[in-house]
């Protein structure tokens, strides 16, 4: 076919038409929940106020109307602010409640039933390297590629027979290439036990836009493809009104210049502690559990533009013909739904300067205020006059605090020769749109407020399996437990081996507990803990080891055979403004100099740290800050 024309002068009208080849399908939004543990502290949350957020997330014309929905298939590692639980932490081990992730899916699937779901490791359990252990990272999650292959299928298995979840796609290894022998052994397990999903090869990450259309104008690729091959797998990363800019220029040029049908922001939503990396990145922040508190955050007005206009399985018109960018800057997509009874098109104006994603191509390019004509013709003119052309409107300059985010402008006026004049400035984005549906949802929100002190928490009402309230994981998996001395329950590590680890952070288990800053001098913390096994205990205050040696700063002592493996201990710590005291078991074991928390890796804050230096099990009981 010949190359798609150019773009149109400055003013001259763009031809939107279906009389020419229609382009690809469309696939969707969709958005990641993990990539290190994001949604955590969302199901933390009032039942109430969390089920206005997932609203905001899930609920078909009202918010985001997120399309396409991947989690991850936690592997007890850090993958990039923290840890999400594997469904299988030892060998012969098989728990499928453990986290949020099947809590998250079946409530968007309760919201939008034709919400795709999609699965992907980062981490992976580290029992499936033999030479892994307690003191030994596992550094071959595909020694044996069966085992690999059934470890993956089994949580398919197990989405589908516990909680009632058809997977829909599953991917092999986030940013890595998977060994061929993985990959092929995956294959054959899901096409013998999990038929409904399909195996997606490693996608492109970021790839950003171009300032030139596809030559081709994406006629070289199959138009109803569903193999994933024309997916963005992550796009954004970035905040605010810098990530709705980002996305409002992705989701449309992915497509105009690089023939992509879909494309994930990562991540959903920031429900993890603003003192771990990129923070605020997601469509939302709910990270204050304990108010009540969240954001529903300008991204998601941005790719509401499209998600609540265009479901998957519409095409997209020609390049040309509706799809192309413009010539003062910005771009136009249009999407048609079968029989061209409706469609929808997106026009955004994103700067160069103003729309750069956390990573991928974004080449400098010029913009300017425009007047843009559009004439429709064929079946949509058509379809115009029959249903009108309403219009949606946000000016993204200011992200949050822009005083119109996603505003219905009500109907375009239409000229007898079938076109309308959309008057475009920078950092808009608009859609004109045949659909008469749509809406900005507008749940109450609580007031934010402090985490209120004195604090405790015995996790006897918490739900066995789940992480316990409040508490962060950033290596292994901390979950409430029934003790296994007395009764009630505990919060207890739960990873024998050291994961394999997917980048970032690969120390022992750590997890953290609420916001940074909960600590101040003055503050006496407590908790029980009991060791199944020698390690050394390691707060953001002092550690303590099984083997008889203390520290506090820089002073260090001897225990004196206070703090043994496999007995219950009451620890204790007394923060002053100059010393902290620490005591075990009612005698003081050491004083030293109070110092600041350990810092995390960005070195911004003093949250309260709890971690182990080797993977054992251990239960913490009796948590308090007073």
């Amino acid at each position: 076919p010949p190359p798609p024309p150019p773009p149109a002068p400055p003013g001259a009208p763009i031809s939107v038409t279906d009389t020419q080849p229609l382009g690809l399908r469309w696939e969707g939004v969709g958005a990641i929940s993990g990539g290190g543990a994001t949604t955590k502290l969302l199901m933390d949350y009032d039942p109430k106020v969390a089920s206005d957020i997932l609203d905001y997330l899930f609920l078909p014309d009202f918010g985001l109307n997120l399309q396409l929905l991947k989690v991850e298939l936690g592997g007890d590692a850090d993958a990039t602010e923290g840890a999400e639980p594997s469904h299988m932490h030892y060998e012969g081990d098989a728990n499928y409640n453990r986290g949020y992730e099947w809590w998250l899916m079946k409530e968007a699937k309760a919201r939008n039933p034709s919400i795709k779901l999609y699965g992907l490791p980062w981490a992976f359990a580290g029992w499936l390297d033999p030479n892994a252990g307690p003191d030994t990272p596992a550094k071959n999650a595909f020694a044996n590629p069966n085992v690999s292959a059934n470890y993956t299928v089994s949580w398919l298995e197990g989405a589908k027979r516990v909680h009632d979840l058809d997977i829909d796609y599953v991917g092999q290894w986030n940013e890595r290439d998977a060994p061929s022998a993985y990959a092929d052994a995956l294959r054959v397990e899901v096409a013998a036990r999990s038929p409904e999903t399909f195996v997606l090869d490693r996608l492109p990450h970021y790839p950003g836009t171009g300032i030139t259309a596809d030559p081709q104008g994406c006629t070289q690729y199959q138009w109803n493809t569903s193999d994933g091959s024309r997916w963005v797998d992550e796009e954004g990363s970035v905040a605010d009104g810098q990530s709705a800019r980002c996305l409002a220029r992705c989701v449309s040029r992915n497509y105009i210049t690089g023939c992509h049908t879909a494309t994930f922001q990562w991540h959903l939503i920031s429900s993890f502690y603003d003192y771990l990396p990129w923070k605020r990145c997601g469509v939302a922040v709910a990270n204050t559990p304990w108010s009540g508190a969240y954001e529903v955050t300008s991204p998601t007005w941005a790719l509401a533009h499209t998600s609540q206009f265009a479901p998957p399985g519409w095409r997209y018109t020609g390049h040309g013909a509706g799809v192309q960018l413009l010539s003062a800057g910005g771009s136009i997509v249009t999407r048609v739904a079968p029989g061209s009874t409706d469609f929808s098109i997106v026009l955004e104006k994103m700067t160069h300067q103003d729309s750069a994603c956390a990573r991928g191509s974004n080449p400098a390019y010029t913009t300017a205020d425009e007047n843009v004509t559009v004439v429709l013709g064929g079946g949509l003119l058509a379809a115009a006059r029959k249903s009108g052309l309403h219009l949606w409107y946000s000016d993204l300059t200011e992200g949050n605090a822009s005083p119109e985010l996603f505003v219905n402008r009500g109907l375009v006026p239409l000229s007898a020769d079938g076109s309308f004049v959309i008057p475009m400035s920078t950092n808009e984005i608009y859609t004109v749109t045949t659909l008469s549906t749509g809406g900005k949802g507008n749940h109450s929100v609580p007031a934010a407020a402090p985490l209120s002190l004195p604090y405790t928490q015995h996790f006897d009402d918490e739900v066995v399996s789940a992480p316990p309230r409040l508490w962060y994981d950033q290596m292994g998996a901390w979950e409430v437990h029934a003790a296994s001395t007395g009764t009630g329950n505990v919060m207890r590590q739960m990873v024998p081996i050291w994961p394999a680890c997917w980048g970032y952070s690969c120390n022992g288990p750590t997890t953290y507990f609420g916001p940074a800053d909960t600590l101040q001098p003055g503050t006496n913390l407590s908790f029980s803990i009991l060791l199944e096994d020698d390690a050394e205990l390691i707060t953001s205050l002092f550690s303590i080891n099984s083997n008889g040696t203390w520290s506090i700063g820089k002073v260090k002592g001897n225990t004196n055979g206070l703090f043994a493996a496999k007995s219950v201990h009451k620890i204790m710590a007394a923060v002053g403004t100059s010393q902290t005291t620490l005591v075990v078991d009612g005698k003081v074991v050491g004083v030293g100099e109070t110092a600041p928390s350990l810092l995390l890796r960005d070195g911004s804050s003093d949250p309260f740290k709890l971690a182990l230096n080797r993977y054992v099990f251990a239960e913490i009981d009796d948590f308090s800050i007073q």
